[in-house]
């Protein structure tokens, strides 16, 4: 592969013109040659529908991020652009593949460590790196993962590349036993619990049916007992969230509607 497939066209033979026929490679134009992978993401987009429509369809998810970015009236609102500007930065992956698979190494193994997943999936909104990265899991990753092979395939990861913890790809790109760029069938909370409906469905048939898949990841290494009762932890553990997320919003309301929250008044 050399600058002028991605950039220009694939198999070019003639000479460009580097002021008119460049291009920045979006990802479709990586799935012309990496079809079943393009495809596999692209199918995230019908993968994903709510019951009820808690989000629209297809979202959150990689296949549509830009999509959700954009379509988001504080997005369009916000005066300081550069704030907005910011989410920008990750909700890429619609469009583009190196948000995962950095250039120009475009490397497999580099989007199979945590620290891929943890440039968008970190922060006070969606603190999923933190979370991921102190607890034992990510322990041993950061001191053991010098010595996996990371160029094993994500299915001989444990196998033939000597890996003895979970990684993020590890658990989302798996479902039912086989790996594939689509992340989003096993999705129940979607990273935003408080997203109304959200917790009133984690009980109904759509999301046990999903809860049922992950333990099959899970007894990849645990019990089927242990898989389950840590997965009703954390549910639970999240439901006791959401009420105190409700509680501290009902007094913030409260402020905003008696005008005494900082700013209110000024930053208008």
């Amino acid at each position: 592969v050399g600058c002028i497939d991605c950039h220009v066209d694939i198999n070019a033979k003639g000479k460009a013109d580097h002021m008119k026929d460049l291009r920045m490679p979006t990802a479709d134009v990586c799935g012309t040659c990496h079809l079943a992978e393009f495809a596999e993401r692209e199918s995230e987009r019908d993968t994903l529908i709510w019951p009820n429509k808690y989000w629209p369809q297809g979202r959150p998810s990689h296949a549509l991020d830009w999509k959700a970015n954009v379509e988001v009236a504080v997005f369009a609102a916000m005066p300081q652009r550069e704030i907005a500007e910011g989410c920008s930065m990750c909700h890429t992956n619609q469009n583009k593949c190196d948000s995962c698979h950095t250039r120009h190494e475009f490397s497999a193994a580099e989007s199979r460590k945590p620290e891929a997943c943890a440039t968008c999936h970190s922060g006070v909104d969606h603190n999923n790196w933190e979370a991921y990265s102190m607890s034992k899991h990510g322990k041993v990753v950061s001191m053991m993962g010098d010595k996996w092979n990371w160029n094993a395939p994500l299915k001989d990861a444990y196998t033939k590349g000597g890996q003895t913890a979970p990684t993020c790809a590890g658990c989302h790109f798996e479902y039912e036993g086989k790996y594939s760029h689509n992340v989003v069938r096993k999705i129940r909370w979607a990273n935003y619990p408080a997203v109304p409906g959200i917790a009133e469905n984690i009980t109904s048939e759509w999301s046990e049916a999903r809860l049922d898949s992950w333990v099959k990841t899970c007894t990849s290494c645990h019990s089927e007992r242990f898989a389950r009762s840590y997965l009703e932890f954390m549910d639970k553990g999240t439901l006791h969230g959401i009420a105190k997320y409700k509680e501290a919003h009902a007094v913030a309301e409260k402020l905003y509607k008696e005008g005494l929250l900082t700013g209110q008044k000024t930053n208008r």
